[in-house]
Order: structure tokens, then C-alpha cells, then sequence
């Protein structure tokens, strides 16, 4: 199986790098400054024991990928651009194409399907940072991550197994699974709190809006059907997995959310967090005004360049007083 790597940020560029550093098949798909740094220097990969470089295999943008039979693509890109490189992929892919949704929420399984037979989840546990053209930094040791692997919806087959393999021999943590949307549904559950840190602060995480905010997280799940109880044990296991450390001085500075904030991208995944309770709590009829708050109070922040932490939680309270 050669592994086409979509995306070379936080998640995508380690993955690239670490099959490439066990002698797997990979191309690194990247753009701009990023594409241009990796092209000419490698890709730098640091971890709390090592710091590597890798003369990988990159190409500029999806139009300049070539398919081979076998080949399997493992999106990396943020949710908001998903329906964009779906798009390109779709044009130049083959329908049979394997494609692997190494992302936050469980939109982009939803998208994929419409394109190609073959979508596969990936539940990604992975404390990184990308705020450099061509460097990253995870922040865990020895196992760099968690990536469960499983067919979308449900079910293990043959090329699930694979990646699973290959994932596993290059130093993450994987297992291919049956209950891939489960875990992923109790990874979300977490995830709808990075909008609260991006707007608050770390602080904002000991604020009863946290509480608010998986509260109403809960209640939506629940009433989709979602088995709230084994999502959350599911995610909980396979996260004790990851081992915090410190890069020598280096710590991370914050999720993915804050990271997209702090490095100006313009735009923020939180509809694809929150939005996707907020979503849940209209189609149940189910308040969910924290969720919608956060919601478009991040993308604003975003919207505009301000910088991460920088709204106070009275606001956020004061805001929510005056809606309820």
C-alpha cells in the first residue's frame, strides 16, 4: 500500500514522515510556504526524544498526484476544507479509491462517502503543533499518537487492517476497529471545548460553561442514538496512550482551534465541534445556546485576526444573560 498524505500540518506532516522513516510508500501532499520549505529542506519532525529530518516524497497541490492501483489517500486538512480538496480529489481519483478521514468531528467521513465506496474513519489522538513552514512538535513519548483506524460507519476489512499495520509500525499507537464513529463521537465530545479555550484561555476550562457546553453535547448525542456512555470509555482508553512531555523548553501552546487562531488562517473548525451540536440540538429540538455561542464567537475571533485568549468568560456569561 503506498500512502498519499493529504494535508502537511500537525497531523499529516508526522504521519508522512514517520512511514517514510520506517521505509513505507508515501506522498506528502502540500501548499504554499509549507510545500516550498519541504520541497527543498525535508520536513522537521520533532518529539520529546528525537528531532528528525525527512527528504520526502511532496507534491504541490492535489492536481499534481498520479494513482497507482493499491494506492490509499489519509486526509489531514482541516474540516472546513474538506468539501475543496474533495472536489480536486474527486476530478482525478478513482471512485475505488481508499480514503482515510484523519480529522476532528464526523462530518467528513459523510463527505467523503458521496465520492468514493471505500471511507474509512481515523480517531486522532495527537498533542502537535504546526506554527512553522515544514516543522512540527508532538508532544508525547514514546507513542506519538493515537490513530484508530475503521470502515465508515462500522466494520474492519482488509485495508483497514493494513493502514492499521503500517500506522503501527511507524511509532503511533493503532488499532483497526469496529466502533470507529463511536470512538470518534466520544472525541468530539472533548473537541467542543477548544472553541471555550481559543475565545477564554486554558483558565476557561475550570468555568461552569464547560460543563455547559459537553452538557448540551451529551444531551444531543443522546438523543441521536449515540451510546454517550461507551463513546466516552472508548476515547478515555485510547487516550491514556498519549504521554504528555515537554520539547526540551517547548510546550504546546494550545489545540488544533487555537493554533489555526494564533497562526491568522482566517477560519476555524468549530462547525464541525459545536456546530455539529448546534446542529444535533435543531434537529431534536434540543437548546443548545453555549454550543452556538462558542460557535460564532470563534469564527469571528477567527474572522478577524484577533488573537487567541483574549475574551473574558464575564462576556461570555454576560452574552449568554442576555439571549436566555
Amino acid at each position: 500500500m503506498r500512502v498519499i498524505v493529504i494535508g502537511a500540518g500537525a497531523i499529516g506532516a508526522p504521519i508522512a514522515a514517520r512511514l517514510h522513516e520506517h521505509g513505507h510508500p508515501v506522498v506528502l501532499v502540500a501548499r504554499g510556504a509549507n510545500y516550498e520549505v519541504i520541497e527543498k529542506c525535508g520536513v522537521t519532525i520533532a518529539t520529546p526524544d528525537t528531532t528528525s529530518r525527512s527528504r520526502i516524497d511532496v507534491v504541490n497541490g492535489i492536481s499534481s498526484l498520479t494513482f497507482e492501483p493499491g494506492d490509499a489517500v489519509v486526509l489531514c486538512v482541516k474540516s472546513q476544507d474538506t468539501a475543496g480538496v474533495l472536489e480536486e480529489l474527486a476530478s482525478i481519483a478513482p471512485a475505488s479509491l481508499a480514503v482515510f478521514c484523519a480529522q476532528n468531528g464526523v462530518a467528513n467521513e459523510r463527505l467523503v462517502s458521496r465520492h468514493f465506496a471505500n471511507t474509512y474513519g481515523v480517531c486522532v489522538m495527537s498533542p502537535a503543533s504546526y506554527l512553522e513552514a515544514g516543522r512540527v512538535e508532538v508532544f508525547s513519548a514514546p507513542v506519538i499518537g493515537v490513530l484508530d483506524v475503521g470502515r465508515w460507519p462500522s466494520g474492519v476489512d482488509e485495508t483497514a487492517l493494513e493502514m492499521s499495520r503500517l500506522l503501527g509500525d511507524s511509532g503511533f499507537a493503532s488499532l483497526a476497529t469496529e466502533e470507529i464513529e463511536t470512538l470518534k463521537w466520544g472525541k468530539l465530545l472533548s473537541n467542543v471545548l477548544n472553541a471555550l479555550e481559543v475565545l477564554c484561555g486554558p483558565s476557561a476550562m475550570s468555568d461552569e460553561l464547560a460543563g455547559r457546553v459537553r452538557n448540551e453535547a451529551v444531551a444531543c448525542l443522546t438523543a441521536h442514538k449515540v451510546d454517550v456512555v461507551r463513546a466516552t470509555t472508548l476515547a478515555e482508553k485510547r487516550s491514556k496512550l498519549v504521554n504528555y512531555h515537554s520539547i526540551g523548553s517547548i510546550r504546546r501552546v494550545g489545540s488544533s482551534s487555537w493554533q489555526s487562531v494564533l497562526r491568522g488562517t482566517g477560519n476555524v473548525e468549530t462547525d464541525y465541534l459545536n456546530g455539529e451540536i448546534a446542529q444535533l440540538g435543531r434537529r431534536y429540538d434540543i437548546a443548545t445556546p453555549v454550543n452556538e455561542l462558542l460557535q460564532r464567537r470563534a469564527n469571528e475571533m477567527a474572522r478577524r485576526g484577533l488573537a487567541p485568549g483574549t475574551v473574558s468568560i464575564t462576556e461570555l456569561h454576560q452574552e449568554l444573560a442576555g439571549r436566555e
